[in-house]
């Protein structure tokens, strides 16, 4: 189109010179009857001069038809980012250095329940979860100052609502054409349902680890959670005591009233131990059959002998009757104890402290005896 264009003005002037030209000769030939010779040399320069003026005319409107050309396209260009701006199926917004949102999409407003007007008029952190605004705002001034070029940053938002809406965020710089002034392009997905399907398979799985740590008939810590508990506080350069409890002539207890009373008995003597030691700090666990086991860390054979005395005076206190047991009418427990030394380790232990029971047994049962090097 441009190009049929280019010699429009040029051709315009010239016509209109010529046939100009043409009706003045005619006219002064009719009325004088001869024509004078300059009015035929005068046309060229005359014809010269119009094609000159025609030729700028034609610059000039190229011009202007470029230019138009140009705002057409850059209309359609920015149509074309109205419509995929406010019909994308991720937030998003053009946010200034503040973190305040300029422009905002209908997903965006759709996702946090707010208008467009509304958005504006906050800032990011307005809506966004104070533990999670620190660093969205670090990370959003290293981008404007250059040190990255940008982030993604997975936060929580509030909706209108209160409701908290988890989002998958992208930034980046957006320079404005149009002056000095560079803006951050943020886009926003929606990881709510994927965040909640997370949390509850992760609640799941503690779930799943807490039954498998624990005893399935007490309720209280299993041997093998005892074991990982032992290993960690072996470890360390601190003093660590065991007690090993058995409850005195069992079998019998479960022959005198049947194995259904024999599982209660046993849930109430391990209930009882978790509250006579001190959670924070002791664990007892169920090591199997009628045993108990608890680990103190911190706990010097001085401090573990008066714990196994507690825990002692604790069952006599529930006062269980035993018809079947040939040293007390109630139920009686008997307790070895065992410490770390300097060269002791775990299996050591756990055998000195199965010594130190199977001595207490021997030694008519209902007493606590701790463990000595021979």
């Amino acid at each position: 189109m441009l190009e049929k264009m280019k010699f429009k003005g040029r051709i315009t002037t010239i016509t209109l010179v010529l046939i100009t030209n043409c009706l003045y000769i005619s006219y002064y030939f009719i009325r004088d009857g001869y024509i004078e010779v300059f009015e035929f040399f005068g046309l060229p320069i005359v014809l010269i001069l119009a094609w000159w003026y025609g030729k700028q005319y034609d610059k000039l409107k190229h011009l202007e038809e470029k230019e138009q050309l140009k705002s057409k396209e850059l209309q359609n260009s920015n149509k074309l980012f109205k419509a995929l701006f406010d019909n994308a199926p991720i937030g998003i917004a053009l946010i200034d250095k503040d973190g305040r949102p300029l422009l905002a999409n209908n997903k965006l407003q759709h996702m946090l329940g707010y208008t467009e007007d509304e958005l504006c008029a906050k800032t990011f952190n307005d809506f966004s979860h104070p533990d999670d605004s620190v660093e969205n705002m670090n990370l959003l001034k290293d981008l404007l100052d250059g040190k990255i070029d940008h982030y993604v940053l997975e936060k929580r938002y509030f909706h209108k609502n209160g409701q908290v809406i988890w989002g998958s965020v992208t930034s980046a710089l957006y320079p404005n054409l149009l002056n000095d002034s560079t803006y951050v392009i943020g886009m926003v997905d929606d990881i709510t349902e994927r965040k909640q399907a997370e949390q509850k398979l992760n609640e799941a799985y503690q779930t799943l680890q807490y039954l498998s740590n624990q005893d399935g008939l007490t309720g209280i810590a299993n041997r093998r959670y005892f074991d990982q508990c032992l290993q960690n506080e072996f470890s360390q350069e601190i003093p660590l005591s065991i007690i090993m409890v058995d409850i005195d002539y069992f079998k019998q207890y479960n022959d005198s009233y049947g194995h259904l009373e024999g599982d209660e008995c046993l849930k109430l003597v391990a209930k009882t131990f978790e509250k006579t030691i001190d959670p924070s700090n002791d664990l007892v666990a169920r090591f199997g059959g009628e045993e108990f086991i608890i680990l103190l860390p911190n706990t010097d054979m001085e401090k573990a002998s008066v714990i196994a005395k507690k825990l002692q005076v604790a069952v006599e206190n529930l006062q269980i009757p035993h018809i079947g047991s040939p040293i007390h009418n109630y139920l009686t427990v008997s307790i070895g104890i065992s410490t770390k030394e300097k060269n002791s380790t775990i299996d050591s232990l756990l055998l000195e402290a199965d010594q130190a029971l199977y001595q207490a047994k021997q030694n008519s049962r209902n007493r606590i005896e701790m463990y000595c090097n021979p």
